[in-house]
């Protein structure tokens, strides 16, 4: 029974069934782990001293760039089914949806539609929010001036007059009052209501570079090592396009495989 399950890994014991064919995807999986184990040797061995060394390891690359064709044709025939599956999916539901829950070059007729009601309610929300913080600029100051009044109250007061007494704390109750009233009005915000959650206006900030030279000042500072990263994308992009000569850098040149 040993012997049986050694020849046949997929043999079952106590089972008579036929072993389960070979699949495309065994035999790339067994060809690319031989071919592995095959290199690893190389790897680990004595250094390439001789040309028919080098002409095997020349075959042996070889053969490693067919068997990872070979998988990766596989691949792409096993995946079509589901690529196409996914094409067909995307085809229905983006003339509906596209760009409304990720970026998208196009629009699709619910993204459009949100962004026409967005446009309509804009100018409104920002006129509203414009008059809530006329308001609430007013009602700050009026708190201000009877928080003063009070306070101006209570220091001239005297003691032992009763009437002072009661218009200094009506003074006091009144500036509470406005404060409060100011509060309420500070954080008063434009919105529409209706269905669903409430819409209202959103604070967004935006970089406009207005001075060239300050700018990258800030970043050789502040970003220096991203912009080190960039410089060298760029170079690196110059270079395998043919340039020899950069300001700044040495281009070396190195043999490779």
């Amino acid at each position: 029974m040993s012997a049986i399950l050694a020849e046949n890994p997929r043999a079952v014991a106590g089972n008579n069934n036929p072993p389960e064919p070979m699949t495309a995807f065994d035999a790339v999986e067994i060809n690319i782990i031989d071919l592995y184990e095959e290199a690893k040797l190389w790897l680990e061995g004595e250094p390439v001293t001789t040309q028919d060394q080098a002409d095997a390891l020349n075959t042996l690359m070889s053969r490693i760039k067919d068997a990872a064709k070979a998988a990766e044709d596989q691949r792409t025939v096993e995946k079509k089914p589901h690529d196409d599956a996914i094409d067909e999916i995307q085809g229905r539901y983006n003339p509906l949806i596209a760009g409304f829950f990720s970026k998208n070059k196009t629009a699709g007729k619910a993204t459009m539609a949100m962004d026409a009601a967005k446009k309509a309610l804009a100018p409104y929300l920002i006129k509203l929010d414009r008059k809530q913080q006329e308001a609430a600029r007013l009602a700050r100051e009026e708190a201000d001036r009877l928080q003063r009044e009070a306070m101006e109250a209570m220091r001239a007061r005297d003691a032992a007059n009763l009437t002072q007494r009661e218009d200094a704390e009506r003074l006091a109750q009144e500036a509470k009052a406005a404060e409060q009233a100011a509060s309420r009005a500070e954080n008063t915000k434009a919105h529409a209501k209706g269905e669903g959650r409430a819409t209202g206006l959103r604070t967004v900030y935006r970089a406009v570079m207005a001075d060239r030279k300050a700018a990258a000042a800030w970043v050789w500072v502040d970003h220096n090592e991203e912009l080190m990263i960039f410089i060298q994308e760029l170079a690196d992009r110059a270079v395998r396009a043919g340039m020899r000569k950069i300001n700044g850098f040495d281009v070396i040149e190195e043999k490779v495989l």
